[in-house]
């Protein structure tokens, strides 16, 4: 059994996703600043220094597809995590909305250099 300190450029392990990777804009830290919470001072490049990513099925043509069938659940997971009172979230939740209020960068390669197994947990 080799561990992952066995891992050579010859054998890299890649794992069967893609990774969407969601970044706030400035029209979501200016939806954000709204609530007493949220750091009055907090810029746009803090906002993204750690964001959500996604792992999500591979996608054989372009990924934006997968994207604008399941957006919504993403712009949930994003507003909800700023605001847990759903009447303050936009009133039209369409995608080019979502697109107003995220940045989305797709990658198709997941190189996973970690030790042991991937373990799933639910939020």
């Amino acid at each position: 059994m080799s561990s992952r300190h066995d891992i050579t450029f010859e054998n890299l392990p890649t794992i069967n996703r893609n990774l969407v990777l969601i970044e706030p804009t400035a029209v979501f830290l200016d939806w954000a600043r709204r609530f007493p919470n949220v750091d009055q001072k907090l810029t746009p490049d803090e906002l993204v220094e750690d964001n959500t990513a996604y792992l999500i099925p591979e996608q054989d043509g372009d990924p934006d597809t997968w994207l604008k069938r399941n957006f919504r659940i993403i712009f949930d997971i994003e507003l909800d995590g700023w605001c847990t009172e759903r009447a303050l979230w936009p009133k039209v939740k369409s995608f080019k909305v979502f697109k107003k209020f995220f940045s989305v960068r797709f990658c198709s390669l997941l190189i996973d250099l970690g030790k042991g197994s991937i373990d799933s947990e639910y939020l």
